[in-house]
């Protein structure tokens, strides 16, 4: 499955950025939530966080050995909250990974460039 997450000025044209779900329980879940608006904060200078309504379901196997990468879509389950990985992090256990950004380079920069809390919208892609 593929969502759009969306964030920015509409009249000066919003961004939009894909991301491909895992097939994971948890990406699973994060999906029956769709379509949402987060607002989205900056963790440590190297990911962007939000929380969601509600904890994700988690299956036995998610996370296992689990190295995160730049670009990734992850579930923080000791939190219950989901960010998006703008510079490399060492493995952590509750770390789920649920996707990947598609061009993620430009799409990271944009991210990275958001200093201030903002908005993003979440949906899926028909």
């Amino acid at each position: 499955m593929v969502i759009a997450l969306s964030f920015g000025d509409e009249k000066m044209g919003a961004e939009k950025i894909l991301v491909e779900l895992d097939s994971s329980a948890s990406a699973r879940d994060f999906a029956a939530l769709l379509p949402l608006e987060v607002e989205v904060s900056d963790y440590v200078g190297k990911e962007k966080i939000f929380s969601l309504p509600k904890r994700l379901k988690t299956g036995a196997n998610d996370g296992a050995g689990y190295d995160p990468q730049i670009g990734d879509l992850f579930y923080f389950s000791p939190w219950g909250n989901v960010g998006i990985f703008y510079e490399k992090q060492p493995p952590y256990n509750g770390l789920i990974r649920l996707g990947i950004l598609k061009d993620s380079k430009n799409a990271l920069a944009k991210l990275k460039a958001k200093k201030q809390n903002f908005v993003i919208k979440i949906e899926a892609v028909k």
